[in-house]
């Protein structure tokens, strides 16, 4: 009794038209190994109840000969319906071509209802729990690992592209400055005096507007380059946005 008092309690459905069987069952289940039993008569009850609050059920016990849907159709029915419950088939005598098209449709075991032992039950059912954490945790490992996968193809195109376009935005943006400084001032000249004064501020209004465009262009890069590396520290993040900031401020000024 203490062993039972110490192990995970369950919810299990059960599933078996037996119902002299499946009270017993389900007594001892709930007597001696303390878990949660709820019984379904027949496959369909059984789709019923999954389909009404399926999540709540940790394990599932079906036995396979059943008039209205035997055990290996309500499992494939789960795994048509994405019900990720690990399945436990009971079978009778001879069965066992049953218990292999189970095994293959997703079931965890197979317990021949004649030689049912409570004890085995007991074992058989801590063990699926734990495989299917284990089925869970590889699952979730595996979709990190894609998904890390696809974020890397996903950098390295940017990666490609930035790559591509820097040099031709800070060439323009390095001729903006240069044609400011020269041309503007030409055509500042060249312009009756009322308007030369509106022309110059427009200008530097421009020049301003360029220079903050690359230092944040050229702060970005920075950002992008310490995330691609890995290696993004708190300060640099200080540095790269004192930088920008310092820069907006003095061309403002």
């Amino acid at each position: 009794m203490e062993e039972a008092i110490d192990q995970e309690v369950l919810d299990i459905l059960l599933v078996d038209d037996d119902e002299f069987f499946a009270d017993i069952v389900a007594g001892q289940l709930e007597e001696e190994l303390n878990h949660h039993v709820t019984i379904a008569r027949g496959g369909s009850q059984a789709k019923e109840l999954l389909e009404k609050n399926g999540t709540h059920f940790d394990i599932v016990l079906t036995d396979y000969y059943m008039p209205d849907m035997n055990g290996v159709d309500l499992l494939q029915w789960m795994h048509d319906n994405h019900i990720e419950i690990p399945v436990v088939m009971l079978t009778a005598v001879g069965s066992d071509l049953v218990a292999v098209d189970a095994m293959k449709l997703g079931a965890y075991d197979y317990v021949r209802k004649e030689q049912l032992d409570l004890q085995h039950l007991g074992v058989v059912i801590n063990a699926t729990k734990e495989r299917h954490r284990f089925r869970v945790a590889q699952a979730l490992e595996e979709e990190r690992a894609m998904e890390m996968k696809l974020n890397k193809l996903a950098t390295d195109k940017v990666r490609d592209v930035l790559n591509a376009i820097t040099p031709n935005l800070n060439t323009a943006l390095a001729n903006i400055n240069v044609e400011i400084e020269t041309t503007g001032e030409e055509l500042c000249t060249e312009v009756p005096s009322p308007h030369r004064e509106k022309l110059r501020c427009f200008l530097r209004r421009i020049q301003h507007d360029a220079v903050t465009l690359e230092t944040s262009v050229r702060g970005l890069l920075g950002l992008y380059r310490m995330l691609y590396a890995h290696h993004a520290e708190v300060r640099e993040l200080d540095r790269i946005k004192k930088e920008i900031e310092d820069k907006v401020a003095s061309e403002s000024e």
